[in-house]
């Protein structure tokens, strides 16, 4: 890898200028590109079930309950209702892409202005903004036909309160991540690992606690069990048919074993095939195990990464490849999550800029114009589910890589408060 020096002549970019252009790219995407792809707009989409739920709440029955159950938290629920056009499935269907496509919009706008703080100086921070619409490109209409992308919302203003050192703000933000989605949760050691000693742990804690439970207690107070059930059902979800530890046996299919069939479940499909039950016994602990090793590498690097802001999106990265890579369900949405961490990384290093954009290609490769045919167990979607799935993996362990790489040590501080070289893992090659 090469050290590369920064340059103290480089004009300053414009914060405003690259969240607007971000932006505008992002709306370009969703509106020039989306209606020619190759597939429909609305193929294989959840909208009907958000529809549904929406329509029930509005005709006045509670969620949450034994007779209303629901797998998604409260603030996802809420997301919603949003629309309205409860009486029309296909209006609010076109509400619902109106309000993902202007949250797309604006997670692009944070990633932007995130990166020119991050980058003060030269023309990486407009990269980083421009990166972002192409991930929009490369994972396709899901974005807005899924509620994820809020979540990659969330996630772009964490990282952009983590590099602020605004831990308090990062924990509320990751605890309406977790009434959203219950994932990010994975995200809060890191606030605690930043904010140092655990006597300043209190108020990040509160801050997450009082995000994170306060859509949930009006429920709780209806019906617990109710409430249970979002947990339960997703502890329950048997291996998903894309999911990475499902590979060996799409593999196994591929290469003629015919061994691999289906199964629905939980609401996805679920691989069928020797070896899937221990697989997603084996999730669990596999998942806890990949996050160990980033949380690992991060708190040995937690000087650094204090005050050199620009390698926090590496360790989100990473947590977020962990979580998708050991999980027992993978649904293509989740790829929506990684966006702005991405773009932010992609934007110093090359190889996790290939891995990463080539792993969105695929996905959307195979998802939906592909997925009936991969139910179907045809040799080409499952040729492109196995590669897709076999670069999530390295590109965790390359994440891990850089990780690892990062000195332990305090980077120098230029006048402009940014370090006076990159970091070696960092570096383009």
């Amino acid at each position: 890898m090469r050290i590369t020096e920064r340059s103290p002549g480089a004009p300053a970019p414009s914060p405003w200028f690259a969240a607007l252009a971000s932006s505008f790219l992002t709306l370009l995407v969703i509106g020039v590109l989306f209606p020619n792809l190759w597939y429909g707009m609305h193929d294989i989409t959840d909208l009907p079930v958000y529809w549904g739920y929406a329509s029930r709440i509005a005709a006045g029955d509670a969620p949450f309950t034994p007779t209303f159950q629901v797998e998604y938290p409260p603030l996802a629920v809420a997301l919603f209702r949003v629309p309205g056009h409860t009486g029309s499935e296909s209006l609010y269907g076109i509400w619902f892409n109106i309000l993902m496509g202007a949250i797309t919009a604006g997670t692009g706008a944070v990633t932007a202005y995130t990166a020119c703080r991050l980058w003060p100086r030269g023309g990486r921070a407009y990269v980083a903004a421009v990166l972002y619409p192409v991930g929009v490109a490369l994972i396709g209409t899901i974005v807005i036909n899924r509620y994820d992308v809020a979540v990659a919302l969330l996630i772009a203003v964490f990282i952009l309160c983590l590099t602020q050192r605004w831990y308090s703000a990062a924990a509320f933000v990751l605890g309406m991540g977790f009434a959203l989605k219950l994932t990010p949760l994975a995200l809060l050691p890191l606030v605690l690992l930043l904010a140092g000693r655990p006597r300043r742990w209190g108020w990040p804690l509160v801050a997450f606690g009082a995000a994170a439970a306060a859509p949930f207690l009006p429920y709780v107070v209806k019906s617990w069990s109710g409430v249970w059930h979002v947990f339960q059902y997703h502890l329950e979800r048997p291996l998903q048919i894309e999911s990475v530890l499902g590979t060996p046996q799409l593999l196994g299919q591929l290469l003629g074993a015919d061994w691999a069939s289906w199964a629905w479940s939980h609401g996805s499909h679920s691989l069928v095939a020797p070896g899937v039950g221990l697989a997603a016994d084996m999730s669990g602990g596999l998942t806890l195990l990949a996050v160990a090793a980033v949380y690992f590498f991060a708190w040995q690097r937690r000087a650094r990464l204090r005050t050199a802001p620009a390698d926090l999106a590496i360790v989100v990265l990473a947590l977020l490849l962990a979580l998708m890579t050991f999980g027992k369900v993978l649904s293509p949405q989740y790829f929506i999550w990684i966006l702005p961490a991405w773009a932010l990384v992609a934007a110093r290093d090359r190889w996790l800029a290939v891995l990463c954009g080539l792993a969105l290609a695929l996905t959307h490769a195979e998802f939906p114009a592909l997925y009936w045919n991969l139910l179907d167990m045809q040799p080409w979607p499952l040729a492109i589910v196995v590669a897709r799935n076999t670069l999530l993996l390295a590109a965790y362990a390359c994440s891990l890589w850089r990780l690892c790489r990062l000195p332990t040590a305090c980077p120098t501080v230029e006048r402009n408060g940014e370090p006076a070289r990159e970091s070696t893992a960092a570096s383009s090659p």
